[in-house]
């Protein structure tokens, strides 16, 4: 609140002059003065000069300085194991402990080690269920910013990555990255057993197991046990009794799509002329 005229002349400091000091505007809210990494246009005390590449203003010359790099390259910090620059010391530091195998981070729950501060902080939302990020168009809610972000694609329809070769686009980066490779023809997984190559790191490992004849996928109802995932999915149908897949043209249903498609050419050239037809029912589940 603005003092009154008669008010703040009866406030107002005296320089040894005797003439009376500017007096201090205290109309003026926390909101007015600068935050670091904030841009502000309003009035500001004691504000830095804005970056004369995008006007954004900082409250500390040091932040101005590290900020200028996003725009002239600079990465005075490099990895001597490595090579590779930074623009931030701290920056630099995390990444030394890709090369140390420091992790001085530790979850009070689990104990398990991260190198970064951040990463133990996600993860120890695995522990206390907090989805701090909610959609707004659909209120789910995430537990990871950038997890938000892919998600909100879905309503959007965004697709900001696209293939060079072929203008194919995707939702994520981690989908163009394994696209390209269909073109590059590159296969960096390679079987120390049979020397066999895959383009996709998830093939390889289940590939793996067919030498290791792991089974890490068990059945609760009966103790089988599988190589994938999706085979013990379809293979709990059987205890279910779940027929997702039926026909079209009879309505006749499976529990496998292979199943359906075994039967689908009874159809071919005509159609059943019955649904309960024994032939039918010889290709069922």
């Amino acid at each position: 609140m603005r003092l009154k005229n008669d008010e703040a002349g009866d406030n107002l400091a005296h320089d040894p002059s005797g003439k009376p000091a500017i007096a201090p505007d205290i109309s003026l809210s926390p909101s007015d003065f600068c935050h670091c990494d904030e841009s502000s246009f309003g009035p500001c005390r004691g504000r830095k000069s804005p970056c004369s590449e995008c006007g954004k203003h900082f409250k500390y010359s040091s932040s101005h300085s590290i900020h200028k790099r996003t725009h002239n390259g600079k990465r005075p910090y490099s990895c001597s194991d490595c090579g590779k620059s930074f623009t931030q010391k701290s920056v630099l530091i995390e990444h030394e402990r890709i090369h140390t195998g420091e992790k001085p981070f530790s979850c009070l729950e689990c104990g398990r080690c991260f190198a970064q501060k951040s990463a133990v902080i996600k993860h120890e939302r695995t522990h206390t269920g907090e989805k701090p990020y909610p959609c707004m168009q659909c209120g789910k809610c995430f537990t990871q910013k950038s997890s938000l972000i892919k998600h909100q694609r879905t309503h959007t329809g965004l697709k900001p990555f696209s293939c060079a070769e072929c203008g194919k686009c995707f939702t994520h980066k981690s989908d163009i990255m394994r696209h390209e490779k269909i073109h590059t023809g590159e296969k960096p997984f390679s079987c120390s057993e049979c020397g066999k190559c895959f383009t996709h790191k998830y093939d390889f490992v289940i590939h793996q197991r067919i030498h290791t004849r792991e089974k890490p996928f068990s059945c609760s109802e009966c103790g089988s046990h599988f190589a994938r995932r999706s085979v013990l999915m379809e293979h709990l149908k059987i205890h279910t009794g779940e027929k997702p897949y039926s026909c079209s043209q009879c309505g006749l249903g499976f529990t496998h799509k292979s199943s359906l498609n075994k039967h689908q050419k009874i159809h071919e050239g005509g159609s059943c002329p019955n649904v309960h037809s024994q032939l039918c029912l010889l290709v069922s589940d």
